[in-house]
């Protein structure tokens, strides 16, 4: 009966027999020995001498088929203490020259120190049956060769028949997209799981196991968050398949489209901002064209309104007739408020100190609001100079107050705040406007209301979006305040908390140049007296025209008056002594307003012009015969404002 040392030296023989039944061959590579033990089997299979010789001292792997050799090492390297097995399969070189496609199971036995010294294993010859396809080796192959050139990641995916999945190749790609190392991935394949956003985890795992069930391609766009806090887009694809031991492989590759999804992401924005600005355009064009007719109306109603309260003696009558005016003129404010988000408002923009605005407007403040909102201001020291229109300014600081007391439904606080800021990289606001890198006043408007709700953020810029009851509130004050921001340069941002309350700011943009005080003029040259003064009146609707005549007659200037530019212009050379030119801009004819002025000043260089209109945008242009001093007065026009521009372009000609 064998003593038990000859029972210990006797079984690896009788494990290397029984393996070989099965099979098997069994050998065993001493890394720091340099040296291989192989069974019979291995030996004869594949021409390897007992010993083995030195040209064997790398193991098995110089018998591994070229095309193999980098995968089978990759492989045997990732082998960790924790993570020792592995499993692979090649083609393995013959005595003949030809190769075998073998089946090689190992696992790797490291030192104290934790360096690989001696790697075991088994070598089972494949059927043909269990020969990979070849089509399906050269594709993979041919992903393999791709792998280093591509801007993504291939990798090969196993789920087992219980679930369990492992990640059994990743190209050099992978580690960079993911920032994932490949001790990562040895330690534990669902790493790159726990990486993919949240948002994007159960649908990315939905469609995976539907491939893996069904066999069909897969593809998915996902996002990953990486170590670094990078968030990245990845778009994947593959095909699965299932071998003879019921595990399903995926061979896929994933690219990074986070620069497409960026530009497609841009290209959305673009797109939203041209069919904004359409939009926006589209408004303009049809309240612009209201605007011109409906002012012309109101002039006619207003200028006829007043000639008959120069006549009429009965006080209720007079009373009728003022109130008329007034509606007349509220009907301009409309068409105003209408132009106003459509960013044709007309201004006229004033060097501003917005302290003193502020300061000023604390006086009607206090009007607009019950004594149970207090207010606060916290106005910064030396604020820069702006450049806006006073009066738009106003109506829109007016315009925030009242929707913040209405937010608060009259309790609370709000504050009124300045501040000096620096800009120093371009951003687009909520409304994807952008903001010029540069020096900016800040105007902020804080309640401490419900807040807004998320939902309705984006939309409450719009024109007629409104959250009050019916009949309260046109939902056009925060569109006239976005326009007049637009048109002076700067943006509206808004910021809510629900439960806490809302700030509204506005940033201007800082004078650049404050320019120096005018110098004093000698003594104003007194205007000729309107008896002997000569108006040429150009206006081509005959209402218009007819009120205008009277009042200016009445004013004792002598006026002569004409349907179109052409008409004037003959009318002017064939008498060259008027001494102002009051004109529409639009009107029908080669020669519209700014061209008759053009025409005009070629000859009489220093000729006087007043222009009128009932569309903003015409009242705002620059050149095309208009100068900066030009007065240009939008319709409909009191006979006062009418009067004072004619004695002030007359003015300004003897001055100049």
């Amino acid at each position: 009966m064998p003593n038990k040392k000859q029972a210990a030296r006797s079984l690896p023989e009788r494990l290397s027999r029984a393996l070989e039944l099965n099979g098997d061959g069994i050998w065993e590579w001493d890394l720091s020995a340099r040296n291989l033990v192989c069974s019979l089997q291995i030996r004869e299979l594949l021409g390897i001498p007992d010993p083995a010789p030195p040209d064997f001292a790398e193991g098995l792997l110089c018998l591994v088929h070229p095309d193999d050799l980098e995968r089978i090492q990759g492989i045997v390297a990732n082998c960790t203490p924790d993570n020792c097995a592995f499993s692979a399969r090649f083609q393995a070189r013959l005595p003949t020259g030809a190769y075998l496609w073998v089946d090689v199971k190992g696992a790797t036995t490291f030192d104290p120190s934790g360096t690989p010294s001696i790697i075991t294993g088994t070598l089972t010859k494949l059927s043909n049956k269990q020969i990979p396809e070849p089509a399906l080796i050269a594709k993979i192959r041919q992903f393999e060769n791709l792998a280093e050139n591509i801007p993504g990641a291939l990798n090969r995916y196993l789920i087992q028949a219980d679930g369990s999945q492992t990640m059994d190749y990743v190209s050099p790609g992978f580690f960079e997209i993911t920032e994932l190392t490949p001790e990562d991935i040895a330690e534990d394949s669902s790493k790159l799981w726990q990486i993919i956003h949240e948002d994007d985890v159960t649908q990315t795992a939905a469609s995976v196991e539907h491939s893996a069930i069904t066999l069909e391609k897969w593809e998915q766009s996902f996002r990953l968050c990486t170590a670094s806090g990078a968030v990245k887009w990845l778009h994947g694809r593959g095909r699965p398949w299932r071998r003879e031991d019921g595990v399903t492989v995926f061979d896929s590759v994933i690219i990074d489209i986070t620069d497409l999804k960026e530009a497609e992401e841009s290209l959305r924005k673009s797109r939203e901002m041209l069919a904004q600005s359409q939009k926006l355009d589209a408004i303009g064009q049809l309240t612009g064209g209201v605007a011109h007719d409906f002012n012309n109306l109101l002039a006619v109603i207003l200028g006829n309104l007043e000639l008959l309260g120069d006549t009429e003696t009965s006080a209720e009558k007079n009373e009728l007739i003022e109130t008329a005016i007034t509606a007349s003129l509220r009907g301009g404010d409309l068409t105003k408020n209408m132009l106003s988000f459509a960013r044709q408002a007309p201004l006229t923009p004033v060097t501003l100190d917005l302290n003193q605005v502020i300061e000023e407007a604390k006086n009607w403040i206090g009007r607009a609001l019950p004594k149970t909102v207090s207010l606060q201001t916290a106005l910064v020291d030396q604020v820069r100079s702006i450049e806006a229109d006073q009066s738009s300014l106003e109506s829109a600081l007016l315009n925030l107050i009242i929707n913040a007391r209405d937010a608060m439904e009259g309790q609370g606080s709000l504050t009124i705040e300045s501040s000096n800021v620096q800009i120093d990289e371009a951003f687009f606001d909520m409304r994807d406007e952008e903001l010029a890198p540069g020096q900016y006043v800040m105007l902020a408007v804080s309640d401490t209301g419900p807040g807004i709700k998320e939902d309705i953020l984006p939309e409450i810029f719009e024109p007629f979006f409104t959250t009050k009851p019916p009949g309260v509130g046109s939902g056009l004050g925060l569109s006239m305040v976005v326009g007049f921001m637009r048109q002076s340069g700067g943006t509206v941002q808004v910021y809510s908390e629900p439960g806490k309350g809302t700030t509204f700011k506005l940033f201007f943009p800082v004078m650049t140049d404050n320019g120096k005080a005018p110098e004093q003029a000698g003594e104003v040259a007194e205007p000729a007296s309107e008896d002997s003064m000569k108006l040429l009146l150009v206006e081509d609707e005959e209402a218009v025209r007819n009120t205008l005549v009277k009042t200016l007659a009445q004013a004792g200037y002598q006026v002569t008056a004409a349907a179109t530019g052409d008409d004037a212009f003959a009318l002017f050379q064939a008498d060259p002594t008027f001494d102002l030119v009051l004109t529409d801009i639009v009107m029908p004819g080669e020669l519209q307003g700014t061209g008759l002025a053009k025409a005009l000043r070629e000859q009489w260089p220093e000729l006087p012009v007043v222009f009128m209109s009932g569309y903003a945008r015409e009242a705002t242009v620059h050149g095309n015969g208009l100068r900066p001093e030009d007065i240009r007065l939008m319709k409909p026009v009191r006979r006062n404002a009418l009067l004072e521009a004619a004695k002030q372009a007359m003015t300004n000609q003897a001055m100049g």
